[in-house]
C-alpha cells in the first residue's frame, strides 16, 4: 500500500509540474493571441465589378493583406459608390471616417498642382503615362503635401485615357459646339469642355445613366472600363476615342489610421499596396482595348478615332490651359517638360 500511495503522489507531482510548464512557456498563451482584436479597414470607391481597380482590390489586395498580416488587418471593400460618393470618400479620409479609400484629383481645390494630372493631351500613350506616374516620381511631385489634408497617397494607379460617348457623330471642333456633355465637377475638366465649345453639364457619376437615357445630356466622357461597367454604351450611338485626358486614381490611407499601425503592419500594408498598384498598371492597358473591342462588336455602339486634323483642333483649342496652370503653379512647368520628354 505504501508503494501504491508513493506512486500516486509522484504521478500527481509530475502532472502539476507539467501544467505549470505549459502555462509559463513561450510567454503568451493561445488565449492571449486570440484576444488580439483585428483592425478593420473600410475602403470605399466608385468603380464597378469588371474595372481593373475593383477586381484587383477584391482578388489580390484584400486576400494578400489579410493573409500576410495573420488576420490582424481585415479589409471591407465598398465598390461602386455603395458606401459613399467620391466627395464623401474624400471627406471621410480627412475626418477619420474611412481608413482607406480611392479618389481622383478631387483635392485640387486644396492642392492646385494636382490638376496638372488632367491637363489635356499631356500624355501621348499609356506607356508614357506609366513611365511618368509609376516608374518615375513625377506623380508624387505633383501631389505635393497631401499629408496636410489628413491622408496620404500610397499608390497612383491608372483609370486610363478618357473617351466620349455621344448621341451624334462629331468629326470636327464645330460639331462639338453646344453639345451638352457631362463632365466631373472639377475646374480643370469643366475648362476642357468649355475650350472644346461644349455646353458642360457637371453631375455625379451615379446620375449619368438616367440623364443619358432621358436625353438631358448629349454625351459624357470617361475611360472605356468605366463606360463599359456602367453600361452607358447601351444608350449611346457613338464612341469617339479622343484620349483627351489620362485619368489617374489615388489609393489613399487616413494618416491617423496609418500612424496607429506598428512598423510591421505598416511594412506589410506598404508592400501589398505597391504590388496591387503594379498589377493594376499591368492590366489596365489591355483591359481598355478589350473594353473598346467589346463595345464595338457586342455593344452596338460605333467606335471611331478622330482624324489628325480633328485631334489637332482639340489640342490647339485647349493649349491655353497650360499657360493658366503655369501662372497658378509655376513649379509644375518643369515637371510637365520632363514628362513630355519621356519616349
Amino acid at each position: 500500500m505504501k508503494k501504491f500511495f508513493a506512486l500516486l503522489l509522484a504521478m500527481s507531482m509530475a502532472l502539476s509540474l507539467a501544467a505549470c510548464g505549459n502555462q509559463n512557456s513561450g510567454g503568451t498563451s493561445d488565449n492571449d493571441s486570440a484576444d488580439v482584436k483585428p483592425i478593420t479597414i473600410k475602403l470605399p470607391h466608385c468603380y464597378s465589378e469588371g474595372h481593373p481597380l475593383t477586381d484587383t482590390l477584391e482578388n489580390y489586395f484584400k486576400p494578400e493583406l489579410e493573409s500576410r498580416s495573420g488576420g490582424r488587418l481585415v479589409v471591407d471593400l465598398y465598390p461602386n459608390s455603395t458606401l459613399a460618393t467620391e466627395e464623401q470618400i474624400y471627406e471621410g479620409l480627412r475626418n477619420n471616417t474611412y481608413e482607406m479609400g480611392v479618389v481622383g484629383t478631387i483635392f485640387q481645390d486644396r492642392i492646385p498642382s494636382v490638376a496638372t494630372f488632367q491637363l489635356p493631351f499631356l500624355f501621348n500613350d499609356f506607356d508614357q503615362a506609366k513611365k511618368a506616374l509609376y516608374e518615375e516620381d513625377y506623380g508624387h511631385q505633383l501631389i505635393g503635401d497631401v499629408a496636410s489634408l489628413g491622408f496620404t497617397v500610397n499608390g497612383i494607379v491608372p483609370d486610363g485615357f478618357r473617351v466620349m460617348t455621344l448621341n451624334k457623330k462629331v468629326e470636327s471642333l464645330a460639331d462639338l459646339k453646344g453639345l451638352k456633355l457631362r463632365m466631373p465637377n472639377l475646374e480643370v475638366m469643366v475648362n476642357i469642355g468649355n475650350c472644346l465649345g461644349c455646353a458642360v453639364t457637371p453631375m455625379a457619376m451615379t446620375e449619368v445613366f438616367s440623364a443619358l437615357e432621358q436625353k438631358v445630356i448629349d454625351g459624357q466622357e470617361n475611360p472605356p472600363s468605366t463606360i463599359r461597367t456602367q453600361g452607358w454604351y447601351e444608350i449611346q450611338d457613338y464612341l469617339l476615342v479622343s484620349n483627351h485626358v489620362f485619368t489617374s486614381l489615388f489609393l489613399c490611407a487616413n494618416s491617423n489610421f496609418y500612424n496607429s499601425l506598428d512598423s510591421e503592419l505598416q511594412g506589410i500594408l506598404d508592400e501589398v499596396i505597391s504590388e496591387t498598384s503594379a498589377k493594376i498598371w499591368d492590366s489596365a492597358k489591355e483591359k481598355a482595348q478589350e473594353d473598346l473591342d467589346y463595345m464595338a462588336t457586342e455593344g452596338g455602339i460605333e467606335v471611331y478615332y478622330p482624324s489628325d486634323a480633328f485631334k489637332q483642333e482639340m489640342i490647339d483649342a485647349t493649349a491655353s490651359m497650360y499657360d493658366d496652370m503655369y501662372a497658378k503653379c509655376p513649379e509644375v512647368k518643369d515637371i510637365v517638360a520632363a514628362i513630355r520628354e519621356i519616349q
